[in-house]
């Protein structure tokens, strides 16, 4: 018995001695240690800004690169954010919703500014409660052409704006606007229009403080029954065009004192299959070229309005025709670049979080010709520089 524990007491120890040698000589060498640091602007270039505007907490506005949708940064927002690029793009602008505690108790808004290259907020101001909580879109959230005002759509549900003077730093005035939605700012003077659910138009004065000066309504400029409109437009030497539902353009003055009817035309006619715009951002006008791309379904129905796009279809806004449908991918928010030669169309399907990127040949009637894409998680409102 003793012979047996003494040889199994060396055996013991010699394992023990060859697994602190193993031990010793397997000890790597000192990890250098790696210092992180951050850049102190994103990398030039144009930029494509996509809005995930969360309904479950922080949003964010990422930026990628116009050219292959590389990843720049991103701007970290509250719930259900706007945003909007300011006149000159050095500015971005952004209002969102923080609530305190997420699913109840306080909450609190905010108008906030960043710089574009540095990603800093140079400016945070407080807004009304009754700030509206919405899908992202272009009316909601409007920046004046000399950076001066900003202008906020709220719902409680009754319906107002918001005038902050970004110069003051402070909300000076909320203007009612009942039964109607959307800023649409004039080209000139201090006013703003917006859609109402009877088919006219609100015109709002405002005086050189931000204050109500008049109100007028116009005559019915659309048919809320048979032909609503998406509350997306651009602009066409001045005036503001929309969309019908069942594809119809609706161009419409807001120079006076009232808002006018100018032309009304179907870019749907003649064409088999039952098509019509499906989406949010539903109007991309690349102006050098005269031509406005957009996201089409087929087998349109009521309440079909909100589909993604099986085509792109690039219409000829002189020549009232299409000239090219493109295939795609269930798209529900598209923009394009104002570059003559080579235009750029981006797209974004929101309901599965994808961005694609399609390069627009002038030469072949506007084809687009699909370039790569990106997964983002809540992708929506797109702002192209």
């Amino acid at each position: 018995m003793t012979k047996h524990w003494f040889g199994a007491s060396l055996l013991a120890l010699s394992l023990s001695v060859s697994w602190a040698n193993a031990q010793e000589t397997s000890i790597p060498d000192p990890i250098e240690p790696e210092e992180l640091t951050v850049e102190a602007e994103i990398s030039p270039g144009a930029n494509l800004f996509v809005v995930s505007p969360s309904w479950g907490g922080a949003g964010a506005i990422t930026i990628l690169s116009t050219d292959d949708l590389s990843y720049k940064a991103n701007f970290a927002t509250g719930m259900t954010a706007q945003f909007a690029l300011g006149p000159d793009a050095k500015f971005g602008y952004s209002s969102s919703a923080f609530p305190e505690r997420i699913t109840y108790g306080p909450i609190k808004a905010y108008l906030q500014k960043f710089d574009i290259k540095t990603l800093k907020t140079t400016q945070e101001i407080e807004l009304p409660p009754q700030m509206a909580q919405t899908a992202a879109q272009q009316p909601a959230l409007v920046i004046s052409a000399d950076s001066k005002w900003a202008f906020v759509q709220n719902a409680t549900p009754a319906t107002s704006v918001s005038v902050v003077d970004l110069t003051a730093g402070e909300v000076v005035a909320e203007i009612p606007n009942p039964g109607c939605w959307g800023i649409y700012l004039a080209e000139k003077g201090s006013k703003f229009s917006s859609l109402c659910g009877d088919g006219t138009m609100l015109t709002v004065q405002l005086t050189s403080k931000g204050k109500l000066k008049s109100q007028a309504y116009s005559d019915q400029v659309f048919d809320v029954e048979s032909e609503p409109l998406f509350v997306h437009s651009v602009r066409i030497d001045g005036n503001l065009t929309f969309s019908t539902y069942d594809g119809k353009f609706v161009t419409i003055s807001d120079k006076d004192k009232k808002a006018k009817l100018l032309d009304s035309w179907s870019y749907t006619d003649g064409i088999e299959g039952n098509w019509a715009p499906g989406g949010y951002e539903i109007l991309a006008y690349n102006e050098p070229n005269g031509i406005m791309f957009v996201p089409m379904h087929p087998d349109a129905e009521d309440g079909s309005h909100k589909f993604g796009a099986e085509e792109i279809w690039a219409i000829d806004m002189k020549e009232k025709k299409v000239l090219y449908r493109s295939h795609v991918e269930h798209m529900t928010h598209i923009v394009v670049t104002d570059d003559a030669e080579a235009p750029v169309l981006f797209g974004v399907n929101s309901h599965g979080g994808s961005v694609y990127r399609y390069e627009i040949d002038p030469t072949a009637k506007f084809a687009a010709k699909y370039t790569g894409s990106l997964e983002i998680q809540d992708a929506g409102y797109l702002v192209v520089e």
